[in-house]
Protein backbone atom coordinates (compact mmCIF):
# COMPACT_ATOMS: atom_id res chain seq x y z
CA UNK A 1 0.00 0.00 0.00
CA UNK A 2 0.96 3.52 -0.87
CA UNK A 3 0.68 5.50 2.14
CA UNK A 4 1.19 9.67 2.23
CA UNK A 5 1.87 11.32 5.60
CA UNK A 6 0.10 14.65 6.36
CA UNK A 7 1.12 16.00 9.38
CA UNK A 8 2.60 19.69 10.03
CA UNK A 9 4.73 17.93 13.11
CA UNK A 10 8.04 16.94 12.41
CA UNK A 11 8.34 14.85 15.15
CA UNK A 12 4.84 13.24 14.50
CA UNK A 13 5.90 12.13 10.83
CA UNK A 14 9.03 10.85 12.17
CA UNK A 15 7.66 8.95 14.63
CA UNK A 16 4.99 7.59 12.73
CA UNK A 17 6.71 6.57 9.77
CA UNK A 18 9.25 5.22 11.99
CA UNK A 19 6.36 2.64 13.21
CA UNK A 20 4.91 2.20 10.23
CA UNK A 21 8.15 1.15 8.79
CA UNK A 22 9.11 -1.20 11.34
CA UNK A 23 5.50 -2.76 12.92
CA UNK A 24 3.55 -2.40 9.05
CA UNK A 25 4.41 -5.08 6.58
CA UNK A 26 3.63 -4.00 2.78
CA UNK A 27 3.28 0.27 3.57
CA UNK A 28 5.39 2.26 1.43
CA UNK A 29 5.72 5.80 2.56
CA UNK A 30 5.66 7.29 -0.84
CA UNK A 31 5.68 10.83 0.59
CA UNK A 32 5.45 13.37 3.88
CA UNK A 33 4.34 16.86 4.44
CA UNK A 34 3.14 19.30 6.17
CA UNK A 35 0.50 21.51 4.61
CA UNK A 36 -2.39 20.90 2.55
CA UNK A 37 -1.46 22.72 -0.33
CA UNK A 38 1.56 20.82 -0.47
CA UNK A 39 -0.15 17.37 0.11
CA UNK A 40 -2.99 17.84 -2.83
CA UNK A 41 0.42 18.12 -5.13
CA UNK A 42 1.77 14.89 -3.69
CA UNK A 43 -1.70 13.08 -3.98
CA UNK A 44 -1.87 13.58 -7.80
CA UNK A 45 1.52 13.15 -8.36
CA UNK A 46 1.97 9.86 -6.29
CA UNK A 47 -1.64 8.38 -6.31
CA UNK A 48 -1.62 6.67 -3.04
CA UNK A 49 -3.79 4.27 -1.38
CA UNK A 50 -3.98 5.44 2.38
CA UNK A 51 -3.37 8.86 3.71
CA UNK A 52 -2.85 9.12 6.84
CA UNK A 53 -3.86 12.87 7.80
CA UNK A 54 -3.89 14.96 10.60
CA UNK A 55 -6.87 16.85 11.36
CA UNK A 56 -4.89 20.32 13.02
CA UNK A 57 -2.52 22.21 10.75
CA UNK A 58 -1.92 25.64 9.89
CA UNK A 59 -3.85 27.44 6.85
CA UNK A 60 -6.58 24.37 6.22
CA UNK A 61 -7.96 21.93 8.27
CA UNK A 62 -7.90 17.71 7.27
CA UNK A 63 -10.99 18.50 6.67
CA UNK A 64 -10.87 21.15 4.23
CA UNK A 65 -8.51 18.47 2.40
CA UNK A 66 -10.94 16.03 1.84
CA UNK A 67 -13.42 18.51 0.35
CA UNK A 68 -11.02 19.79 -1.97
CA UNK A 69 -9.84 16.12 -3.50
CA UNK A 70 -12.60 14.31 -5.62
CA UNK A 71 -13.99 11.14 -5.30
CA UNK A 72 -11.72 8.45 -5.13
CA UNK A 73 -10.84 4.94 -3.11
CA UNK A 74 -8.16 5.77 -1.59
CA UNK A 75 -8.11 5.39 2.16
CA UNK A 76 -8.00 7.65 4.80
CA UNK A 77 -7.00 7.19 8.65
CA UNK A 78 -6.73 10.12 10.68
CA UNK A 79 -4.13 11.06 13.35
CA UNK A 80 -5.25 13.44 16.12
CA UNK A 81 -5.53 14.98 19.94
CA UNK A 82 -9.04 15.94 19.62
CA UNK A 83 -11.92 16.15 21.44
CA UNK A 84 -13.72 13.52 22.88
CA UNK A 85 -17.13 14.50 20.73
CA UNK A 86 -14.52 14.43 17.46
CA UNK A 87 -14.05 10.62 18.55
CA UNK A 88 -17.38 9.35 18.71
CA UNK A 89 -17.54 11.21 15.21
CA UNK A 90 -15.42 8.69 13.85
CA UNK A 91 -16.62 5.87 15.55
CA UNK A 92 -20.01 6.13 14.55
CA UNK A 93 -18.74 6.99 11.04
CA UNK A 94 -16.66 4.07 10.99
CA UNK A 95 -13.84 6.18 9.77
CA UNK A 96 -10.23 4.79 11.30
CA UNK A 97 -8.55 7.14 13.86
CA UNK A 98 -5.47 7.05 15.60
CA UNK A 99 -5.23 8.75 18.84
CA UNK A 100 -1.79 10.77 19.41
CA UNK A 101 0.46 9.50 20.84
CA UNK A 102 0.12 6.44 18.46
CA UNK A 103 -0.18 3.07 19.73
CA UNK A 104 1.26 0.47 17.42
CA UNK A 105 -1.33 -2.12 17.80
CA UNK A 106 -4.21 0.35 17.00
CA UNK A 107 -2.02 1.86 13.98
CA UNK A 108 -1.81 -2.37 12.68
CA UNK A 109 -5.54 -2.52 13.35
CA UNK A 110 -6.42 0.34 10.66
CA UNK A 111 -3.58 -0.38 8.26
CA UNK A 112 -5.18 -3.84 7.98
CA UNK A 113 -8.52 -2.40 7.32
CA UNK A 114 -7.67 -0.50 4.96
CA UNK A 115 -5.61 -3.10 3.35
CA UNK A 116 -8.86 -5.08 2.98
CA UNK A 117 -10.59 -1.85 1.66
CA UNK A 118 -7.97 -1.62 -1.03
CA UNK A 119 -8.19 -4.80 -2.19
CA UNK A 120 -12.02 -5.03 -2.37
CA UNK A 121 -12.05 -1.48 -4.07
CA UNK A 122 -14.38 -0.31 -1.28
CA UNK A 123 -14.66 3.39 -1.20
CA UNK A 124 -14.42 5.28 2.09
CA UNK A 125 -16.60 8.10 0.99
CA UNK A 126 -19.44 6.91 2.47
CA UNK A 127 -18.21 7.25 5.65
CA UNK A 128 -16.29 10.36 5.44
CA UNK A 129 -19.73 12.20 4.46
CA UNK A 130 -20.64 10.79 7.74
CA UNK A 131 -18.05 12.03 9.47
CA UNK A 132 -17.95 15.55 8.25
CA UNK A 133 -21.97 15.71 8.26
CA UNK A 134 -21.66 14.77 12.33
CA UNK A 135 -18.46 17.46 12.49
CA UNK A 136 -21.19 20.39 11.54
CA UNK A 137 -23.39 19.64 14.25
CA UNK A 138 -23.36 19.12 18.13
CA UNK A 139 -25.28 16.13 18.21
CA UNK A 140 -24.96 12.55 15.86
CA UNK A 141 -26.61 13.36 12.81
CA UNK A 142 -25.38 9.87 10.55
CA UNK A 143 -24.68 6.45 11.45
CA UNK A 144 -22.94 3.70 10.29
CA UNK A 145 -24.38 0.21 11.00
CA UNK A 146 -22.25 -2.09 10.85
CA UNK A 147 -24.09 -5.20 9.22
CA UNK A 148 -22.89 -9.30 7.74
CA UNK A 149 -21.47 -7.68 4.02
CA UNK A 150 -20.56 -4.09 5.02
CA UNK A 151 -22.00 -0.77 6.74
CA UNK A 152 -24.87 0.89 6.28
CA UNK A 153 -25.29 4.50 6.53
CA UNK A 154 -28.68 6.24 8.36
CA UNK A 155 -30.09 9.08 9.25
CA UNK A 156 -30.45 9.57 13.10
CA UNK A 157 -33.94 10.64 12.21
CA UNK A 158 -34.89 7.29 10.92
CA UNK A 159 -34.21 5.43 13.49
CA UNK A 160 -37.54 4.42 15.48
CA UNK A 161 -36.46 2.00 17.94
CA UNK A 162 -33.11 -0.37 18.97
CA UNK A 163 -34.04 -3.43 20.24
CA UNK A 164 -30.99 -5.34 22.36
CA UNK A 165 -31.02 -9.35 21.27
CA UNK A 166 -27.96 -10.90 23.07
CA UNK A 167 -24.74 -9.12 22.03
CA UNK A 168 -26.52 -7.96 19.25
CA UNK A 169 -28.97 -5.36 18.27
CA UNK A 170 -31.96 -4.69 16.23
CA UNK A 171 -32.23 -1.20 14.39
CA UNK A 172 -35.86 -0.17 13.27
CA UNK A 173 -36.48 2.24 10.50
CA UNK A 174 -38.99 4.45 9.47
CA UNK A 175 -38.62 3.55 5.62
CA UNK A 176 -38.24 -0.41 5.81
CA UNK A 177 -40.37 -3.06 7.31
CA UNK A 178 -36.99 -5.25 7.71
CA UNK A 179 -34.67 -4.01 10.99
CA UNK A 180 -31.41 -4.41 10.59
CA UNK A 181 -29.12 -6.52 12.94
CA UNK A 182 -26.00 -5.08 13.90
CA UNK A 183 -22.78 -6.34 15.90
CA UNK A 184 -22.91 -3.81 18.37
CA UNK A 185 -24.44 -3.90 21.65
CA UNK A 186 -27.51 -1.61 22.94
CA UNK A 187 -24.90 0.09 25.52
CA UNK A 188 -22.73 1.39 22.58
CA UNK A 189 -25.40 2.59 20.09
CA UNK A 190 -26.96 4.69 23.52
CA UNK A 191 -23.14 5.85 23.73
CA UNK A 192 -23.19 7.14 20.24
CA UNK A 193 -26.33 8.84 20.80
CA UNK A 194 -26.28 9.94 23.99
CA UNK A 195 -26.29 13.47 23.33
CA UNK A 196 -28.85 13.47 21.45
CA UNK A 197 -32.23 14.85 22.36
CA UNK A 198 -34.75 12.44 20.63
CA UNK A 199 -33.28 9.75 22.52
CA UNK A 200 -34.61 7.89 25.50
CA UNK A 201 -33.84 4.14 27.02
CA UNK A 202 -37.07 3.35 28.90
CA UNK A 203 -35.60 -0.30 29.62
CA UNK A 204 -32.28 -2.32 29.42
CA UNK A 205 -33.46 -3.97 26.30
CA UNK A 206 -35.12 -0.59 24.42
CA UNK A 207 -34.25 2.64 23.13
CA UNK A 208 -36.49 4.80 21.12
CA UNK A 209 -36.57 7.96 19.20
CA UNK A 210 -39.04 10.09 21.20
CA UNK A 211 -40.45 11.39 17.54
CA UNK A 212 -41.87 8.43 16.47
CA UNK A 213 -43.98 7.28 19.51
CA UNK A 214 -47.81 7.38 18.63
CA UNK A 215 -49.26 6.71 22.16
CA UNK A 216 -48.05 6.23 25.67
CA UNK A 217 -50.37 3.69 28.14
CA UNK A 218 -49.83 3.81 31.54
CA UNK A 219 -52.06 0.80 32.34
CA UNK A 220 -50.62 -2.74 32.82
CA UNK A 221 -46.70 -1.07 33.80
CA UNK A 222 -46.36 1.09 30.91
CA UNK A 223 -46.11 0.50 27.23
CA UNK A 224 -44.80 3.22 24.63
CA UNK A 225 -46.03 2.86 21.51
CA UNK A 226 -44.52 3.45 18.28
CA UNK A 227 -44.80 3.93 14.26
CA UNK A 228 -45.08 0.75 12.17
CA UNK A 229 -46.57 -1.27 15.06
CA UNK A 230 -43.27 -1.15 17.21
CA UNK A 231 -43.88 -0.89 21.45
CA UNK A 232 -41.22 -1.14 23.96
CA UNK A 233 -42.14 -0.84 28.16
CA UNK A 234 -41.13 1.12 30.59
CA UNK A 235 -39.18 0.51 33.55
CA UNK A 236 -40.80 1.67 36.98
CA UNK A 237 -37.45 3.47 37.73
CA UNK A 238 -37.59 5.60 34.58
CA UNK A 239 -41.30 6.52 34.27
CA UNK A 240 -40.11 9.58 36.12
CA UNK A 241 -37.81 10.98 33.73
CA UNK A 242 -39.74 9.95 30.59
CA UNK A 243 -42.36 12.08 31.70
CA UNK A 244 -40.31 15.32 31.81
CA UNK A 245 -38.80 14.17 28.18
CA UNK A 246 -42.36 13.98 26.79
CA UNK A 247 -43.55 17.11 28.49
CA UNK A 248 -42.68 19.52 26.52
CA UNK A 249 -44.57 17.37 23.91
CA UNK A 250 -47.79 18.14 25.59
CA UNK A 251 -50.75 20.68 24.34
Amino acid sequence: MRAIIIDDELKAQRVLQAILTEHCVGVEVVDIVGNVPDALKSIHQNQPDVLFLDIEMPGYTGFQLLDLLPDSTYQVIFTTAHSDYALQAFEVAAVDYLLKPIRIQKLQQAVERAKKNVLNGTSSQESLVTLKTNMKSSIIQRLALPVNDGLIFVDVRSVIMVEAEGAYTRIFLDYTDQPLLISKSIKEVESALELHPDFFRPHRSYLINLQHIVKYQKSDGGTIFLKKSLHSPIAKDRKDEFQQRISNMKI
